[in-house]
């Protein structure tokens, strides 16, 4: 991540770093510096997932079986993250280099520029490179970063219309799961109306 944080910090430049992100640290310094506290994060991260294997979830097990029987744990995507941790730097950096190829291909396009975000890039990503890992190897990682990259990109796109409807212009979500479900309720308020819309909540919750 140093190294990342290096390179971005050389195509801002470094005058852009010192005056308005380091407060006049040198900008290589700061990069160092904020690889570093990446890094601490992720360890953090996975600090917690074991914490939450090891015993958050056979307490949770524990309590379950007494108040509601055979239910399930619900655990976030950095669950997996000590399983392959390669492929979660490979799905990371997949994931993004494929962001900032879209931004500059929506760039020339003309347009809506959707910028990349590294949290979600980070955590779907490197999900993606997990399960990707998991069915087919570094290859199945790449595959599958690489498409979580062009749907986190391009699917904004498809949901920004709604969103200025709400009065939320000019932004978005980030995580698929957010964007997926956006867009389809958007449309169903487009053509059905709000009444339609809680008309299919209230069914879905009814069969569910």
């Amino acid at each position: 991540m140093i190294v990342l944080y290096i390179i971005a910090a050389l195509f801002a430049g470094p005058s852009f770093v010192h005056s308005e992100l380091s407060d006049g640290t040198n900008f290589i310094v700061f990069s160092v510096i904020q690889g570093v506290t990446f890094a601490a994060g992720v360890f953090i991260i996975l600090t917690g997932v074991r914490l939450i294997l090891a015993e958050i979830v056979p307490a949770f097990k524990g309590i379950s079986e007494k108040l509601v029987p055979n239910t399930k744990p619900a655990l976030d995507c950095p669950i997996v993250f000590p399983y392959a941790q390669n492929a979660v730097l490979i799905g990371f950096f997949v994931s993004f280099i494929t962001g900032v190829i879209g931004m500059f291909i929506m760039f020339l396009i003309g347009g809506v520029v959707i910028l990349p975000g590294v949290v979600p890039h980070f955590f779907l990503g490197a999900t993606a490179g997990v399960f990707g890992n998991a069915r087919g190897g570094i290859k199945g990682a790449i595959a599958g970063s690489a498409l979580n990259g062009i749907l986190v990109t391009f699917l904004p796109l498809l949901l920004l219309p709604f969103m200025g409807d709400l009065g939320a212009a000019s932004t978005t979500f980030s995580d698929t799961d957010f964007l997926a479900v956006g867009i389809v309720v958007g449309y169903i308020a487009k053509f059905l109306g709000i009444a339609g819309v809680i008309a299919i909540i209230v069914i879905i919750g009814a069969v569910a």
